[in-house]
């Protein structure tokens, strides 16, 4: 399977770099330029309005979207309408005007509980990341909503997303945190 915009990227669970230890990337960007995605399964003690006073009326919890720029705040969405929003896949966006999201919660148009946020992204520069395709550090999946904004915990989104790419990755997905207290 090929990498494209909405892909989920899912890490083989001996990767053991402290960002990527079984996560799940939701790909927002991947061509000649390099990739970009973000970090969908790392759920920080934060909440959106502790860093975005705007939005204090959220309960959402932020997310460690990666370990670049983690000064900067994204969030996904399936609000198409929104101004300035992007497209990641059919019913996923990303970014847009917050003023204008922050309305159409208020106004009942939007849903609080539909957006995910995300401090950082994971980037990777040209050829970087098929580099480590090649090197067995990531797994490729299908764009998948439910995984996209599953509320389970961490290891149990990542294991879901695993079990998503079929039958053949089932031990895998079995495959314990800590292997020497089996």
């Amino acid at each position: 399977m090929k990498v494209q915009r909405g892909s989920l990227l899912i890490s083989y669970p001996f990767l053991e770099d402290d960002y990527f230890y079984r996560s799940v990337i939701c790909m927002i960007e991947h061509n000649e330029e390099g990739s970009f995605g973000l970090i969908i399964n790392k759920k920080m003690p934060h909440k959106i309005g502790d860093a975005v006073p705007l939005l204090a009326h959220l309960d959402n919890h932020i997310y460690m979207g990666g370990p670049v720029d983690t000064q900067s705040l994204f969030f996904l969405h399936p609000y198409k309408d929104l101004k300035d929003t992007m497209m990641v896949a059919e019913g996923l966006y990303m970014n847009g005007d917050i003023l204008e999201l922050k309305d159409m919660i208020e106004l009942d148009f939007a849903h609080g509980g539909d957006i995910r946020f995300y401090l950082g992204y994971a980037g990777w520069a040209i050829g970087q990341l098929q580099g480590e395709i090649d090197e067995k550090s990531w797994l490729i999946g299908q764009p998948n909503l439910s995984i996209v904004y599953d509320e389970s915990p961490d290891d149990v989104i990542w294991r879901k997303a695993v079990e998503q790419l079929g039958d053949e990755y089932k031990d895998l997905a079995k495959f314990p945190i800590d292997p020497q207290m089996n």
